[in-house]
């Protein structure tokens, strides 16, 4: 018995030993691979760590030693955080619940934040319960998903349009502003290729470049003219690069383009203007140097045509001669229009007693054919614009909607008040904000397309047969329109017809009293000009004019000549006659100078054009009487008695001499 007692004692020793080394073989693993795990592993009893992995203390920034036994797990959650660990967490541990897991903000010791992930579970522990868990540090997953989160909403509110296709060119996204701009919903472009955008416009060269850059492994730059699933054409300014993945290969292809349509044709626009105001340019130089020859031409045929007998073959002669010269007068005429160098005298008119006015002669313009209506605004108010210049416009309009409409139809004058906001003046560049008075004129004739809409205001450009029109309709209207302020739109479809809307600057004025012309006789006279022209052709053509009806004419070739001559006949020089551009001194300058010296003095400016027109119009707005060039004989005398009647001197005296 004793020896089978002592067998038992020794067996039942030897099965300690081996479980005391299990234990001690299992604990070795457990701090083995606790240890060496990329989670934290901790353990609470009575809320303090008893035990943390060295993981554990990495997350935290702390050594093993300063966490257990001396922290718990709210010494380490964002002071924010706390009350919701320990309502989701800690508290529901400790009542029972058999496991959790809460994602939540911790700090280090440092101070940095943390985003943390927690598991826990209850477990018995030398007798009393005790939790146990694991901690992940998932910040920066968090910080990724933030990011891409972050990133996401950004394509997805982007202002551009932005495609994702695989390598064969398959779309496999489009942000909302892609779908906004080509018209097709996302599930009508998924899985079709960038092709269905295509306009066919572009050549097959200029794909073929795109597709060899970014298949290279290039970013390709350029714009891409694309079709909307309207059909309506667009352009694109675009940027395509390659995405590649973690191995270098090419996966996907990423595309973002901003829709330029606006921009490009507010471009071209602008082009256009510039191109005009170089043409206008060399109009305007091209006009100054005719109006002088005219004048010449002009005047001698005027006194030619009268010397000679009526119904005689030399004056038929004579006549066709003038009647040549006036026509080239009224070309340079509309030329100075365009350029805008053609000296004005404006007038506060009504505008819509300005169009009632010049109806009945729009209406025989017009023809039977076409049906001509005005719809005038009531509150229609007034413009600052010259009277003849206005009637021009209005004919011009006309007469080009009459021949868009050679198969009939109707033409239809409106006006109306407007105000011109930032964003129109955006859309058509050369326009101001502001209030205006609009006069369209409208037509339902065969309309115009884009390219001929970019031309039509340029001089000698038409669409007309041989024959019918020189080409400075438009143009001219053009440059009267951009000379008073205002603003021209054009507004056409093929077949659709067509409409001109003029913007004229609205003034808060009376309207001014239109002059009559006089129907008297030729004026003669006695009294003394001083006449001053430094062109010799023009100086003797008035020298001879005004001598033929009693005139006495003294004749100056240059401003100094003409002080000169002043000092010593002053007492018997009855007028001042003077071309406004001249070398050493301008007319006003010179006027402005004579007139100090006599205030009485009346004085008559004479030009095709000026380059400081402004100057001049602000003294024609005193009253000072004007001639612009090229002038008739007639309207020479006409001009000369009207001025000699004129006591406005003293407004010549006082006006700005920076002409």
């Amino acid at each position: 018995m004793k020896n089978s007692r002592e067998q038992d004692g020794a067996q039942t020793r030897r099965q300690r030993a081996l479980a005391e080394q299990a234990l001690g073989a299992a604990e070795s693993r457990f701090h083995t691979l606790a240890g060496q795990s990329l989670v934290g592993i901790f353990m609470l009893k009575e809320d303090v760590f008893t035990y943390v992995n060295p993981k554990f203390a990495e997350i935290f920034g702390y050594p093993p030693e300063e966490l257990t036994e001396k922290k718990t797990l709210l010494d380490l959650v964002a002071r924010d955080e706390e009350i919701r660990v320990t309502a989701q967490f800690l508290r529901p541990l400790k009542e029972g619940h058999a496991g959790l897991h809460l994602g939540f903000r911790g700090k280090r010791a440092d101070g940095c934040d943390l985003q943390l992930e927690i598991d826990g579970a209850v477990t018995g522990h030398d007798g009393s319960p005790a939790i146990i868990g694991t901690l992940l540090d998932v910040t920066g997953r968090y910080r990724a998903e933030t990011e891409l989160g972050m990133l996401r909403r950004a394509v997805e509110h982007s202002p551009v349009s932005v495609v994702i296709t695989d390598v064969a060119g398959k779309i496999e996204y489009v942000n909302p502003k892609f779908v906004e701009v080509s018209g097709y919903r996302a599930e009508e472009l998924i899985g079709k290729t960038s092709a269905v955008l295509k306009s066919g416009t572009l050549k097959q060269e200029f794909y073929q470049h795109l597709w060899q850059t970014i298949n290279s492994g290039q970013e390709w730059h350029g714009e891409l003219h694309n079709r909307k699933k309207s059909g309506e054409l667009f352009w694109e300014n675009g940027s395509i690069s390659a995405v590649r993945n973690h191995e270098g290969r090419i996966t996907h292809f990423v595309g973002v383009k901003e829709d330029v349509t606006e921009r490009k044709r507010a471009t071209d626009q602008m082009r256009q203007v510039q191109k005009m105001e170089a043409v206008g340019l060399l109009a305007g130089g091209i006009a100054h140097d005719f109006n002088n020859l005219l004048t010449v031409i002009n005047g001698y045929s005027t006194l030619i045509v009268r010397e000679l007998e009526p119904g005689s073959e030399m004056r038929l002669e004579a006549e066709q001669v003038l009647r040549a010269g006036e026509r080239a007068a009224e070309l340079t005429r509309q030329l100075l229009s365009f350029s805008r160098r053609q000296i004005l005298e404006p007038r506060v008119l009504d505008l819509n007693r300005q169009v009632r006015a010049v109806q009945p002669m729009l209406e025989r313009l017009i023809g039977e054919h076409i049906a001509f209506h005005t719809r005038l605004a009531e509150n229609a108010g007034c413009v600052r614009i010259d009277p003849g210049q206005l009637e021009q416009v209005l004919m011009n309009l006309v007469v080009n909607a009459r021949d868009a409409s050679h198969t009939g139809g109707e033409i239809v004058v409106e006006t109306g008040n407007c105000e011109l906001d930032e964003s129109f003046t955006q859309k058509h560049p050369g326009s101001v904000a502001g209030r205006y008075l609009r006069v369209s004129v409208r037509d339902k004739g065969e309309g115009m397309n884009d390219d001929v809409k970019q031309r039509i205001f340029e001089p000698f450009f038409t669409t007309k047969e041989l024959g019918r029109g020189t080409g400075l309709g438009l143009a001219t209207t053009y440059g009267i329109v951009k000379q008073s302020g205002g603003y021209i739109e054009v507004i056409s479809k093929p077949n659709e017809g067509a409409c001109f809307n003029i913007y004229l600057p609205r003034v808060f004025e009376p309207p001014d009293a239109l002059d009559v012309e006089s129907a008297s006789e030729l004026p003669t006279g006695s009294q003394t000009i001083l006449v001053v022209e430094d062109e010799p052709g023009v100086r003797n053509l008035i020298a001879q004019v005004l001598t033929k009806r009693g005139f006495k004419v003294l004749e100056c070739g240059d401003p100094k000549e003409a002080l000169s001559v002043f000092d010593g006949e002053r007492d018997e020089i009855d007028m001042l006659l003077t071309d406004v551009v001249m070398p050493y001194l301008s007319g006003p300058a010179l006027a402005h100078l004579l007139t100090a010296r006599k205030p009485e003095l009346p004085v008559l400016f004479m030009s095709g054009h000026t380059d400081n027109k402004e100057a001049l119009e602000k003294i024609l707005e005193k009253g000072i009487q004007f001639l612009p060039k090229p002038f008739t004989s007639d309207g020479l005398l006409r001009k000369v008695r009207d001025t000699l009647a004129c006591t406005s001197a003293a407004a010549v005296a006082q006006a700005d001499t920076s002409s």
